[in-house]
């Protein structure tokens, strides 16, 4: 037999064997936990879970996830999660500590860490966080460490340690002040005392303050560190926290009695008893002590309790005798956010007392406004009133009075509104001495809403270009390309939209605008319009848009579907995306607090009729097709109840029935001073922003002079407009 035959031969074919799969590696598709390694990444950047869900765990290996990428465990750990898989979700965690690269590894260490507290595995979660929670590293990983350090050594009753670390926060939360206060309870410390009343005295009542008193209440040593007075308190705000505000109320007022004022000047505890007199509808009884107790107060404290009074004459209906307390509150409070409440709360009352000089008298708190844009929604829900009630010349003083400090957005309504109302006839004569013309004020509103509502209508009853409309010009291409948070980018590829959001969104001023239009194309290349579009707002706020950055803000999401359905009910493309934009910002997966759903935002019950009609069974409202098929027609329905498009978008959003009432409440008023009328700040709102956004819709995809498009909204002729320039005396539009 050959040399070669029965050994070197082996070797050579038990290499050969050992070496084929380093060969193959690349070749052969990639699996993990048995699913395809490429559907798997597409399916999680659709947030598409359910080949996950049928994966068991018990017979895989967690390294597995590493297939997908380095940092994919710290994601995943988030899927798991909110799959209800904690097992998986804690073993992504520990993966993504042991083997990813930074700055996941940190990233899934101090999520890790939390979780163990959770879970009661102190010793473990305190390893870890002191691993962590030293110098360097990402922005704030260092605090985020050690407050779960904190939490962890708290739980675990390693009270001197944990009050040590405490000490080290630079930013500690009122959860940091209960574990302080209670660890010095069980090390008798002398400081226990003063940071538990600390923590009752000038926290908001919360859940914290229910775990604080059942604590101490268990062990009489600990109650008796404080004097009877103190025990009120602190029973009183337990029984707040439980609902049995006239219990509190009534302790809470024993403990006010007694204590001396510096004790609560910069407190909240004035507040949280005015706000228990409010949950217990004690709305009289609650001001007279109010009033009463500021008397006897001082400091920050004392303009709480006016506050505090006047707010609850005002919900006893007690308008008059709200005024005195809200204007020592006005004039004397030190935040200017608490003055300009209380100037918010004397309007409020003035107009409901229906007071005959209400414009002077709102002209005279205006001058010592802090924040003008505060009053934009009381102001504008009575000019809604003042116009359905025909009271032109009570307008008329507003806007004169409005002038100089008046919210800019309400006094270019107010100005488009009298010039409106003079061109339709219901008013012969323009405010001012001599009288300003309807063009002096369209280019009022105009300069001061350049870029709302106002400021479109009144650039469209000029003539002229709205300024929303004109792009800025293109961004030179930057030398170097936008850096962004390389974690929060890579929730995207995770369907994890809502995380990358959140993080993103909370370093938004720290960003340059080419790292937020950069970060709003990476949302909606995802798919996340609404998140794209709000970061596109933030860079809105200080310069105008190129055409490019109005694309990414007026996006055409869902054309495929939303244009044969726009066309095949014969509705402008432009309004229906408008509608969509404003309706949901094209996230097909929003549910509203009043319950309505996806992408045209509908009520299960008009849903189901709709559907009925159509021919659909069980529809589901959170399948895009579904949605916008029944929701643009619904809206295509309502056009043909009413008679202008506005209309339909108001009983869209508020219900015919109402539409009618309000119709019949301002017969004879053009549709856009119809609009003006409505009651309802939100469905006013709506019309409005969707108006907007059909301007903009038509101007950026179809060319159409926005002038032109805003007045067709409103079933107006620009040549109409133009040729009704004439000022010499009353004149309709329609």
């Amino acid at each position: 037999m050959p040399i070669r035959g029965s050994s070197f031969l082996r070797i050579e074919l038990l290499l050969a064997l050992l070496a084929f799969p380093l060969f193959t590696a690349g070749c052969g598709p990639r699996e993990v936990w048995g699913i395809d390694a490429e559907t798997l990444k597409s399916d999680l950047a659709k947030a598409r879970y359910s080949s996950l869900a049928s994966v068991d765990f018990s017979s895989q290996s967690p390294d597995d996830a590493l297939r997908i990428s380095p940092e994919a465990p710290y994601y995943l750990s988030f899927v798991f999660d909110g799959m209800g898989r904690p097992e998986q979700s804690l073993s992504m965690l520990e993966l993504a500590w042991d083997k990813s690269p930074e700055p996941w590894k940190d990233e899934a260490g101090v999520q890790l860490a939390q979780q163990l507290v959770r879970m009661k595995s102190y010793d473990r979660a305190m390893e870890i966080a002191r691993r962590l929670a030293v110098p360097g590293g990402a922005p704030g990983r260092e605090q985020r460490a050690r407050r779960v350090l904190v939490e962890a050594l708290y739980w675990n009753k390693d009270d001197a340690a944990a009050l040590l670390e405490a000490d080290r926060l630079t930013d500690p939360d009122s959860e940091v002040l209960l574990f302080r206060g209670v660890s010095s309870l069980r090390l008798q410390r002398e400081p226990a005392h003063d940071l538990i009343l600390q923590l009752f005295l000038r926290e908001k009542v919360s859940a914290l303050h229910s775990r604080a008193y059942t604590f101490i209440a268990a062990e009489p040593s600990y109650l008796q560190l404080f004097s009877e007075p103190e025990q009120t308190l602190l029973s009183g705000t337990y029984a707040l926290t439980q609902g049995e505000w006239s219990k509190g109320i009534v302790q809470l007022e024993s403990f006010l009695s007694a204590a001396p004022p510096a004790l609560v000047a910069d407190g909240t505890l004035v507040v949280d008893l005015g706000n228990a007199f409010l949950y217990d509808t004690a709305y009289l009884p609650g001001a007279k002590y109010m009033e009463s107790l500021a008397s006897r107060l001082t400091g920050q404290a004392r303009s709480d309790a006016l506050e505090q009074a006047g707010r609850l004459y005002r919900r006893a209906r007690e308008f008059a005798r709200s005024l005195p307390p809200l204007r020592l509150v006005a004039s004397d409070a030190a935040s200017p956010a608490q003055r300009d409440r209380a100037h918010w709360y004397i309007i409020d009352a003035l107009f409901a007392m229906n007071t005959p000089d209400i414009a002077e008298a709102v002209g005279a708190e205006a001058a010592s406004w802090s924040d003008p844009t505060y009053f934009i929604d009381i102001l504008q829900k009575r000019i809604a009133e003042l116009v359905t009630a025909r009271k032109w010349t009570t307008l008329e003083r507003l806007w004169s009075k409005l002038d100089a400090s008046g919210p800019d957005e309400v006094r270019a309504q107010l100005s488009y509104v009298l010039a409106r109302a003079w061109q339709a006839g219901a008013i012969a004569r323009l405010p001012g001495a001599p009288p300003v013309t309807a063009a002096e004020l369209f280019l009022d509103a105009e300069r001061r809403s350049p870029w709302g509502y106002y400021g479109i209508m009144s650039s469209s009853m000029l003539g002229d270009l709205p300024e929303r409309a004109v792009p800025a010009a293109p961004v030179a291409a930057p030398d170097t390309p936008a850096t962004l948070d390389p974690v929060a980018m890579g929730f995207l590829s995770f369907g994890l939209n809502d995380k990358a959001y959140a993080r993103v969104w909370a370093t938004r001023e720290t960003l340059s605008d080419l790292e937020l239009m950069e970060a709003a194309r990476r949302f909606a290349q995802a798919g996340d319009y609404r998140s794209s579009m709000y970061l596109v707002g933030v860079t809105s706020r200080h310069r105008r848009l190129t055409l490019a950055e109005l694309e990414i803000y007026y996006p055409r999401a869902y054309a495929a579907l939303i244009d044969p359905l726009s066309a095949g009910t014969g509705l402008p493309d432009h309004v229906v995306f408008g509608m969509i934009r404003e309706e949901s910002y094209f996230d097909a997966d929003v549910v509203s607090s009043a319950g309505a759903v996806g992408l045209s935002q509908l009520m299960p019950s008009t849903a189901s009729s709709v559907a009925r009609g159509m021919g659909i069974v069980n529809p589901d409202l959170r399948d895009p097709t579904t949605n916008l098929t029944i929701g643009i027609r619904h809206f295509k329905d309502l056009t043909t109840d009413v008679d202008s498009m506005t209309k339909a978008l108001l009983a869209y959003n508020a219900g015919l029935t109402r539409v009618r009432q309000w119709e019949r409440a301002s017969r004879g008023l053009p549709s856009d001073m119809f609009l003006e009328t409505v009651p309802f700040a939100e469905t006013r709102d709506y019309v409005r922003k969707i108006l907007v956004s059909s301007v903009m819709y038509s101007f950026l995809y179809h060319d159409v002079d926005p002038r032109e498009a805003a007045l067709s909204f409103f079933t107006l002729d620009l040549k109409t407009v133009e040729s009704g320039r004439d000022r010499s005396g009353p004149r309709s539009l329609r």
